[in-house]
């Protein structure tokens, strides 16, 4: 490649920066729910712990669990647009070097899916990513259809499941992780012992095990169709919006407003749904509702806060809020990395064991705890580097030399 670079900080949207910056406090907060132990728990003992837990709990759901995660999909979409533009003034191959870009983030998923922890997020990207130049000349109405479709499946998906909930092919990845399991000698061992224990290939085994029946895990939930829409409508976004952006003439539409109260009262409903069951995903008539607020809440969020971050950056408020968690966004790829290195070593067998021994109530500490470490430590790392040392990595494997 011979015409085209890597983006400058000048070139850099800073809005777009902050938009990731913040979505990453959101990320961490979802996440070291499932670092505290939530998995480890049954219906019954979710149901039964003290208020402050549950009230902690109750929060993450209703305006956390499947927002941030939107916003980041979302924020891919524009990501991608924005590339695409800058190729389109070179005679240099988008797909080559979207797919490479797409074929390196995977790498980077699997190493930190298996040898980190199995919520990896990146894998999942990067695999759909490699879907979205499908859709770089589609016009704005077909896109907008694609959307529709993509966002309703996953409703049609728990149908499909809810039907069919007998069937052998929904379990038979957790076949193939139990039999596995039984194999290495750790079918006597629960999820908890296995990820506080003292001996390391009983942590990573966790990560092997639960990666397995993931990719199904999402095809009964709709998590590929939801993320790939959530991809498109952040092309949409940056197809509408990025020039004006650009140019500073941008005035975001009041009714958006209506995103955001929508997406509080499905959010709500879910946050209440999961409060009644324990759990996140049932196979009943209230499954079914719980599946539409979910979806519904995440996505009408997600694009709420979206357009209320242009619109603060619009009206030149909050410069200072924005410049700093540009900072944050700027290594969103690192930040996300160590935000969860940090939270193995605190909660897993490999440093403090802390899995179950600390109540929910005390998430928010650890949150803005690690959150403040990694503002000061990326404050620290971009006066003296241009870029993250995983994003300097990404794009060092992604852009080829101009001699190639």
């Amino acid at each position: 490649m011979s015409g085209i670079r890597p983006t400058t900080s000048r070139e850099r949207l800073v809005v777009v920066d902050a938009l990731r910056g913040f979505a990453l406090f959101g990320i961490l907060f979802a996440n070291l729910y499932s670092f505290i132990g939530y998995n480890t728990y049954t219906p019954e003992e979710i149901l039964a712990l003290p208020i402050p837990d549950k009230a902690v709990l109750f929060f993450i759901d209703w305006f956390v669990e499947g927002k941030f995660y939107s916003i980041f999909s979302i924020l891919f979409g524009v990501g991608f647009a924005l590339q695409a533009d800058r190729f389109s003034s070179t005679n240099d191959s988008f797909f080559a070097f979207w797919y490479r870009r797409m074929f390196v983030l995977c790498g980077l998923g699997l190493f930190h899916m298996y040898f980190v922890w199995n919520g990896d997020i990146l894998t999942l990207y990067a695999v759909l990513g490699l879907l979205l130049p499908l859709f770089i000349h589609t016009s704005n109405k077909v896109l907008l259809r694609w959307i529709i479709v993509l966002l309703t499946l996953p409703l049609l998906l728990y149908c499909i499941v809810y039907m069919t909930s007998d069937a052998s092919f929904w379990g038979s990845m957790r076949q193939i992780s139990d039999h596995l399991r039984a194999q290495w000698g750790f079918s006597d061992l629960t999820l908890l012992e296995m990820r506080t224990s003292d001996q390391n290939i009983e942590v990573c085994a966790v990560n092997v095990l639960y990666a397995i029946p993931r990719p199904m895990s999402y095809l009964m939930s709709g998590r590929y169709f939801h993320v790939l829409g959530l991809f498109l409508i952040g092309l949409l976004l940056a197809r509408l919006w990025i020039p004006k952006i650009r140019g500073t003439n941008i005035t975001v539409p009041r009714s958006s407003i209506w995103l955001g109260i929508v997406g509080l009262i499905c959010s709500f409903a879910y946050a209440m749904t999961k409060l009644v069951m324990g759990s996140g995903y049932e196979l009943n008539t209230l499954g079914i509702v719980q599946v539409i607020v979910y979806n519904v809440g995440s996505t009408s969020l997600a694009l709420g806060i979206a357009m209320a971050f242009v619109s603060l950056w619009v009206s030149g408020r909050a410069k200072s809020a924005f410049k700093n968690l540009a900072v944050l966004g700027r290594m969103a790829l690192t930040n996300y990395i160590v935000q969860n290195v940090i939270a193995v070593l605190l909660f897993f067998g490999y440093g403090l064991a802390l899995m179950r021994e600390v109540p929910f109530a005390y998430l928010p500490f650890f949150a803005f705890g690690i959150l403040l470490f990694q503002a000061v430590f990326s404050r620290l790392w971009l006066k003296r580097y241009k870029q993250g040392p995983l994003e300097f990595l990404w794009r060092k494997l992604t852009y080829r030399a101009s001699k190639e």
